[in-house]
């Protein structure tokens, strides 16, 4: 046996890249296909009243999300009770505001939180609900 390898023989080594191209094609078709059955929505824990009359906006708006115990968000962001005049008067007026309220939240609390959007400058407030059959 020689087990001398001959200098001028060249051996090329051959990968074989089927297999990861399927893996990755795969891998491709399964997230996007769960992308488009998947619902969009934030990770708050809200749960929201239902309403027979609903419509649904397509136009630019500010999303406030009160949770329970009354923890607001601004477009998923954390703010006090304080902090929300401050930041709305520093945006675009032409915006609706949309409220994304818990059903269990008190009724004046929400209200008070329209009446800052309002005295923001805000003309376009609506609440979201969830569509009811």
């Amino acid at each position: 046996m020689n087990f001398n390898k001959n200098v001028n023989e060249s051996s090329e080594a051959n990968l074989d890249l089927t297999p990861i191209v399927d893996v990755v094609f795969n891998l491709l078709i399964f997230f996007a296909l769960s992308l488009n059955f998947s619902e969009i929505t934030s990770s708050l824990n809200i749960k929201l009243p239902k309403a027979k009359s609903s419509e649904t906006l397509s136009e630019m708006q500010i999303i406030i999300s009160i949770e329970k115990d009354n923890k607001i968000y601004i477009n998923d962001k954390a703010f006090y009770y304080d902090e929300i005049s401050k930041y709305l008067s520093n945006r675009d007026k032409d915006k609706t505001i949309v409220i994304k309220a818990d059903e269990s939240i008190d009724h004046g609390f929400v209200v008070n939180i329209m009446d800052m959007v309002k005295s923001s400058g805000f003309q376009k407030i609506g609440i979201a609900v969830k569509k009811s059959e």
